[in-house]
């Protein structure tokens, strides 16, 4: 049995909300977090609902996924601010799911089928989160993200145009999209028209110049008063919304399902972990959070789990309601309590008021929230200082339009992997050589005028000595010794970077020291870690090359006789 310590413990580092709850400031910041959760509300509301469009699913599927999502993260999570809802990513990751599995098209089938996803996306993150396997969030490139998330952003823009300018697209791509869209300008509804290009205007006009008055609530208000008010003709409205709290249960789903939903699951919880994530970093050094991959991955999973078990969609972190919660002065979780509270009311009492509102308003929402995330220019700084990684995250972007979510994301994760593995195989290395003013030993790539020590070769392997790169390894020594200006005499290899060798490092060495041997080549190692000491000490290597031809400086290495 645990003790009471034990016990006390578990719940401190799985249910943050617990620590939280006892250093919780009352009086000076419970205003704070329900001004907060009122500001996010006017916000996640509407986005909600324009999200659940995204995702092919009936507006009130946005509204319904938010109080447990919401309250799961709050309960679960340890970032002070991130907000977990409905978000871009997810909900365009859920559409290209659904369509795939409903192959009727129709409605009641698309929401179950969501609540599904959902459900079968918290179990992932669950799993990886119990399992402590956080750390595989590391192998998706922060550049790959970077261009798939821009190129998604850029898709659901276009995507929001046809609402937006009252039409119909069909298209296989991003780009035969647009090319519907253009062809269609003299079929455009003038009064849709004119009431996306108005609200458009309104939200990037008070994003502008009226911070303080929340924007997209702002053109909810008025565009429903509009609609009963004017009564224009051919703009289309969101129509009934179911008033009251959803069903909580188990969604239907069949066995040949299942598959498919574990693969979308996997997807949504790759991009919607690692959008969120990235969301929560941003802003743990202001708060001082204490992030953890493995905590984060369950706090993700429970707010999943209870988005699908009231019928709503999948969820992830959203970086600008998150930002918003920031700017609003937020102290705690309890500002996302406040806007579940909220979301519920809404169902509860204010599902009619939605009913008039306008689907351009839904689409002007939605692209004004994903406008700053579509600018390709925040690629630059990648351009600056990897072409090779810019290229890579365009190559994304570019999938992401041509093809399809899915297809874009695997495309994503091959190509993360393939950089790792490639930068694992041949990591840098370095000849070392004497700077004349300090005396110590610099890269000859970066010093051109350190000299080199006469007949002393110094090797710097850059990584981990391992079986992906031990075939480097040999070769870049055995290349620098045959590039020499003068015959050597002595190799030295400096391991100050080589943290770790497996097996194979260690037959790698080997084979390098008795190649040399065979030159009439001597090997030293300098600045060996302990570790690596050790493991050449149990594979004989050490034995072989002479506990005397390991020395702490590479100065000592390259002066002293034997």
């Amino acid at each position: 049995m645990m003790t009471a310590a034990k016990s006390a413990g578990f719940l401190a580092r799985h249910v943050p909300v617990l620590e939280r709850l006892g250093r919780y400031r009352w009086r000076s910041w419970l205003t704070l977090d329900l001004i907060a959760g009122i500001s996010v509300a006017a916000l996640l509301i509407p986005e909600s609902m324009g999200y659940a469009g995204v995702a092919g699913l009936p507006p009130e599927v946005g509204l319904y996924a938010a109080p447990l999502a919401l309250l799961g993260y709050a309960i679960f999570g340890r970032s002070t601010v991130l907000v977990v809802a409905t978000s871009s990513s997810t909900a365009a990751i859920s559409l290209s799911v659904i369509a795939d599995l409903n192959a009727d098209g129709g409605a009641d089938t698309a929401v179950t089928l969501s609540a599904a996803l959902a459900l079968f996306t918290g179990g992932v993150l669950l799993a990886v989160g119990l399992l402590r396997l956080g750390w595989v969030a590391n192998f998706m490139s922060k550049t790959v993200i970077d261009g798939f998330i821009i190129g998604l952003s850029i898709s659901i823009i276009i995507g929001q145009l046809d609402d937006l300018l009252g039409i119909e697209v069909s298209g296989d791509n991003s780009f035969e999209d647009l090319s519907d869209v253009l062809s269609q300008i003299g079929d455009w509804n003038q009064a849709t028209v004119v009431v996306g290009a108005v609200n458009l205007a309104l939200l990037f006009g008070m994003e502008r110049f009226v911070r303080k008055i929340p924007a997209a609530l702002t053109v909810v208000v008025l565009s429903v008063l509009y609609i009963n008010i004017v009564e224009p003709s051919g703009v289309a409205i969101v129509g009934e919304i179911p008033q009251g709290l959803p069903d909580v249960g188990m969604p239907d789903f069949t066995s040949s399902q299942i598959a498919s939903l574990i693969t979308g699951g996997l997807a949504v919880a790759l991009v919607g972990f690692s959008e969120g994530y990235g969301a929560a970093s941003s802003f743990a050094r202001k708060y001082g959070d204490r992030l953890d991959n493995d905590q984060e991955f369950i706090a993700f999973g429970v707010s999943n789990v209870g988005a699908g078990l009231t019928s709503g969609m999948v969820v992830g972190g959203s970086l600008s309601k998150t930002a918003a919660n920031d700017a609003a002065k937020a102290k705690s979780q309890i500002s996302s309590v406040v806007n579940a509270l909220l979301v519920v009311l809404t169902l509860l009492f204010l599902a009619p008021f939605f009913e008039s509102l306008p689907q351009a308003t839904l689409a002007a929402i939605v692209i004004a929230a994903l406008w700053h995330s579509a600018d390709p220019r925040k690629l630059a700084p990648v351009r600056t200082v990897s072409r090779g990684e810019f290229w890579l995250a365009v190559v994304v972007l570019v999938a992401v339009l041509a093809l399809d979510t899915l297809p874009a994301i695997v495309l994503g994760v091959i190509i993360s992997l393939i950089l790792l593995i490639y930068h694992t195989s041949f990591p840098n290395t370095a000849e070392l050589r004497r700077d004349v003013a300090t005396g110590s030993f610099e890269s000859r790539e970066f010093h051109a005028d350190a000299e080199p020590v006469p007949g002393v070769v110094v090797y710097r392997f850059e990584a981990p000595l391992i079986y992906a790169n031990a075939g480097s390894f040999g070769d870049a020594a055995r290349d620098l010794v045959d590039a020499a200006d003068q015959p050597v005499q002595r190799l030295v290899v400096d391991c100050e970077e080589m943290s770790r060798i497996d097996f194979t490092g260690t037959e790698a060495l080997e084979g390098v020291v008795e190649d040399m041997r065979e030159r009439g080549v001597d090997v030293r190692l300098a600045r060996v870690h302990e570790r690596v000491l050790a493991r050449l000490r149990t594979s004989g290597v050490l034995e072989d090359l002479g506990e005397e031809r390991v020395l702490r400086r590479v100065e000592d290495a390259t002066v002293v006789d034997l």
